[in-house]
């Protein structure tokens, strides 16, 4: 494509609401959503990976349910290549595109365009460039198209993050989350090697389901373990400002801040300035400083 995309995200840690303030900003700007979840790819894992699904109404979204969990292993290579088709689909019908999820990773890939190489190296000879082939593997890949981000980050201190945590983690095991990593076993022939590499709640929610530990005990070490993993989305989400992404952290997913940014960033016009970086403050949330957009 000869003209440069404009692309909204709206990503953050963990229990932060990013996708009810990306349906509200879809709904406001006439937007699709493409999901940046490593796991909302999955059939079937719809409590664990909390994907809302009813939050969507009339939103359009992509990439959410694609992929078999027994089956099939999602990767990086797999969601580039989906992402890409999604986001040409949705230009080329008139909408505007909103990336919503916590996978830095993913998010990562498309903000510095990532390229990857197709195939295995070729075997290495002395005074010879190894050069990657494609011996029945992916072709090498490069993003077909230029865009221009706009990355919203939720911001909550740090303690309320660890509440809502919590508040939701519990809402979810009353939902039913225990029964559903059941099924995924029992009805639908996932093995316990995969629900392991899911990590957080389907590998400890397995280790109850095997008797390993008690339900008290499977809650606290899970909640642990998802108060640990907000905290490493912390660490990527400051590696991606230090590469040069700039992200605008809105305190609590202000709708109206994030209205307000996405109005002037669709119709070409400056941005105000970016005076708070969650990687100048390694204890953000702690203490009283917040970021202002206006």
């Amino acid at each position: 494509m000869s003209e440069k995309l404009k692309i909204i995200a709206v990503t953050g840690p963990t229990a932060t609401g990013k996708t009810a303030l990306a349906v509200a900003l879809a709904r406001r700007f006439g937007a699709e959503i493409v999901s940046v979840d490593s796991r909302q790819v999955y059939h079937r894992m719809d409590i664990g990976t909390g994907k809302d699904l009813a939050e969507y109404g009339d939103v359009r979204y992509h990439l959410i349910d694609v992929a078999d969990p027994a089956t099939e292993v999602y990767d990086l290579s797999r969601f580039c290549r989906d992402a890409s088709r999604a986001v040409l689909d949705i230009a080329a019908r008139g909408k505007n595109i909103i990336l919503c999820g916590g996978t830095a990773l993913y998010l990562a890939a498309l903000l510095n365009d990532y390229e990857l190489p197709g195939g295995k190296l070729s075997p290495r000879e002395a005074g010879k460039v190894r050069e990657r082939q494609n011996p029945g593997g992916d072709p090498s890949f490069k993003f077909p198209f230029e865009a221009d981000y706009l990355v919203i980050g939720v911001l909550f201190p740090r303690a309320v993050v660890r509440e809502r945590i919590a508040a939701r983690l519990d809402a979810r095991l009353a939902a039913g989350m225990v029964e559903e990593i059941r099924d995924l076993t029992e009805k639908y022939g996932v093995s316990p090697e995969k629900l392991e590499f899911f990590g957080l709640e389907y590998r400890e929610v397995s280790r109850y389901l095997r008797g390993e530990c008690s339900h008290e005990e499977m809650r606290n070490t899970l909640l642990d373990r998802i108060r640990q993993f907000a905290k490493r989305q912390d660490i990527f989400f400051r590696k991606l400002e230090r590469e040069g992404n700039p992200i605008y952290w809105i305190p609590g997913g202000d709708f109206t801040q994030a209205e307000f940014l996405v109005r002037k960033f669709l119709a070409g016009e400056t941005l105000p300035e970016i005076t708070w970086r969650l990687a100048d403050h390694p204890n953000a949330g702690v203490g009283d400083k917040r970021c202002k957009i206006r």
